[in-house]
């Protein structure tokens, strides 16, 4: 990519970044097969629609509010995000808070651009499954708050260890000490399990341990 297309490039994903966000809240959505690209957002929370590219009719904007439904799970975001975004890569801020999710879905890792995810007030019991979250570069602002993962022992400490990009997690700022946290001082139980779920990312800290000094 030329310095002038990679300049075009920013351009454009500011452009997104900053224009107003597609509210799909307060719909009682079960299920994003509901919406079938023919609905309209909902433009008073946000003083307005985000505009919509003359040639492709989908928004021009990197901001998603599917908030205050009653999802259980975001199959086919991707899909639904080519259909209703001129460039679903650009999208950068996903509000999901106060529906019914029970996990993280892999579905988040098809966003390149991801940096503001809220998931806060749902049904997500496990804190292990945001360690997935880790393959979002540019992943800064995360909220799980008021979901049953929470009430885990270590469960801000944890997150934090898993996301090291982080900026603030639960609207509170990731502070130098809670970053020193190391795998190595993880719960045991929580080790294991990742282990076994990402054994490329940590059978090799665990066989480092065991060698003799």
């Amino acid at each position: 990519m030329s310095q002038d297309d990679e300049s075009k490039c920013n351009t454009a994903y500011q452009y997104f970044k900053c224009a107003k966000p597609l509210d799909f809240s307060y719909r009682n959505l079960v299920s994003l097969e509901e919406l079938n690209g023919n609905e309209e957002p909902l433009p008073l929370r946000v003083r307005g629609a985000p505009k919509k590219s003359l040639k492709s009719n989908r928004y021009k904007t990197g901001s998603f509010w599917l908030n205050k439904n009653n999802l259980k799970n975001v199959n086919g975001l991707r899909n639904l995000a080519d259909r209703l975004f001129e460039m679903a890569d650009y999208l950068s801020w996903l509000d999901l808070s106060d529906n019914n999710l029970t996990s993280i879905s892999d579905e988040f890792l098809l966003f390149p651009n991801l940096s503001m995810l809220y998931l806060h007030k749902n049904n997500i019991q496990d804190f292990v499954d945001s360690y997935k979250l880790r393959k979002l570069d540019k992943l800064r602002t995360l909220t799980l708050h008021k979901n049953p993962m929470c009430g885990l022992p270590c469960y801000r400490s944890t997150v934090i260890s898993f996301l090291p990009n982080l900026r603030k997690l639960d609207h509170v700022v990731v502070v130098r000490s809670e970053r020193e946290q190391d795998r190595k001082s993880l719960d045991k139980n929580v080790r294991e399990r990742l282990t076994n779920a990402y054994p490329e990312d940590f059978l090799c800290t665990i066989e480092s341990t065991k060698r003799p000094s």
